[in-house]
């Protein structure tokens, strides 16, 4: 359906008009291109205009006066407000290209059609997350993922087809395996036995139950050793972000009871 106009529309300009029914002239001369050499006040101080006013002011159809020009008040009710016949003459002044549009504009106006009107483009639709989801967590399986990674991926999969990744939403972020108890970070662990992450990162390596390696972007920076397997598991999380996965090491609470008397921390 083509929208409904009830306003002087210039190449999807609207041109006010004031309390008279006259059109704004700067308006014209902005969607015209601003030529300087096209600017209302000298369209106004052509001899050709002043003729052709003259002859306009005499038209007993003209209730009000054809051109007026406004120099007080608001900065935007200023300039030369002009009638329909004058608006045209000072299109056809412009150049003929631009009378054109007026005409079509004026034209437009009578029928109550925008002219050059085009449909609002639609928004893209978002695929459904949940249909998004299994098709990426499908793909991951395919590719002999296991069903952590495939989680993680099929969450980097929504993120790049929908805008969202659900996984954190969900408090899924990081996802422990199916067998684990409870898992802490070193970070977490460290606090009860007065200790920092590194600090504690550091002591397991002493003691013999984890090393440190080196990787890709998705290992883990450190490995239980086969003392700290059965007290340790690495984990499938997804990345700050939300953009892909991570392992990360964590160890059972236990662990703090093997560490602390090598601590200087008091029992």
């Amino acid at each position: 359906m083509t929208p409904h106009n009830t306003e002087l529309t210039i190449l999807s300009t609207t041109i006010r008009q004031d309390a008279q029914g006259r059109y704004s002239l700067s308006d014209c001369w902005k969607v015209s291109g601003k030529d300087k050499n096209n600017q209302p006040s000298k369209w106004f101080e052509a001899e050709k205009t002043q003729e052709f006013l003259r002859v306009l002011g005499g038209d007993p159809e003209n209730r009000a006066t054809p051109v007026s020009l406004v120099t007080t008040g608001p900065n935007d009710g200023r300039g030369y407000w002009a009638d329909r016949k004058a608006v045209i003459h000072y299109a056809t002044w412009i150049s003929p290209d631009f009378y054109l549009t007026v005409i079509s504009a004026f034209d437009a106006l009578v029928t109550g059609q925008i002219p050059n009107a085009t449909p609002k483009p639609k928004r893209p639709r978002k695929p459904p997350m949940l249909a998004t989801f299994k098709t990426g967590y499908g793909i991951a399986k395919e590719l002999g993922l296991d069903d952590n990674q495939a989680a993680s991926h099929a969450g980097r999969y929504c993120l790049n087809k929908c805008g969202e990744n659900p996984l954190p939403a969900l408090g899924l972020d990081s996802r422990p395996t199916p067998t684990e108890a409870n898992y802490y970070t070193v970070t977490e662990l460290g606090k009860e036995i007065g200790l920092s992450g590194q600090a504690m990162n550091k002591l397991l390596i002493e003691q013999g139950y984890q090393v440190k390696v080196s990787g890709g972007s998705s290992s883990a920076a450190y490995e239980p050793t086969e003392k700290g397997k059965p007290h340790a598991r690495l984990f499938d999380e997804v990345r700050k972000g939300g953009r892909g996965s991570q392992q990360a090491l964590k160890w059972k609470h236990v662990i703090v009871s093997l560490l602390h008397p090598f601590t200087k921390t008091p029992a």
